[in-house]
């Protein structure tokens, strides 16, 4: 995550809400200091209602935003955590498969060698020796 620009936002959306409350202290003050009916007055009057319907527009989308990145976020959140949990299993499910086709081979291998053995079929002549890995003693 890209914390230094995490902070930046952060710094600037406290700057933008203390501007934002001294301008309003301003507007309320000079709305209720000023002598009734003065031009000074209907001016703050005036910013003060526009302000208000544009915080109320703003505040229905401000929370529609909100709603929407905790929706969407949350969602999105889910649908990649189910998404690791079946890679997971898949690459799980693989290995195991391959386990136990490598068990299978070996155990199938060991019981056709027993019945050869049974029937009396001399292996060392049929089959090559098998192959020894680099450290690993021959096979007497």
């Amino acid at each position: 995550m890209h914390w230094r620009r995490l902070e930046r936002w952060a710094t600037v959306a406290t700057i933008a809400l203390y501007v934002a409350a001294v301008a309003s202290l301003v507007i309320m003050l000079g709305e209720s200091l000023l002598t009734e009916g003065s031009p000074a007055q209907r001016v703050f009057r005036d910013v003060a209602e526009y302000l208000n319907r544009l915080g109320n527009i703003g505040g229905g989308a401000i929370v529609a935003v909100i709603l929407f990145i905790l929706v969407g976020g949350g969602t999105g959140m889910l649908l990649l955590k189910a998404y690791d949990q079946f890679q997971e299993n898949r690459k799980r499910r693989a290995r195991e498969r391959a386990e136990a086709l490598a068990e299978g081979r070996a155990q199938g291998r060991a019981e056709i060698l027993d019945l050869l053995r049974e029937r009396g079929v001399n292996l060392d002549e049929l089959l090559p020796p098998e192959e020894t890995k680099p450290g690993q003693p021959e096979a007497e």
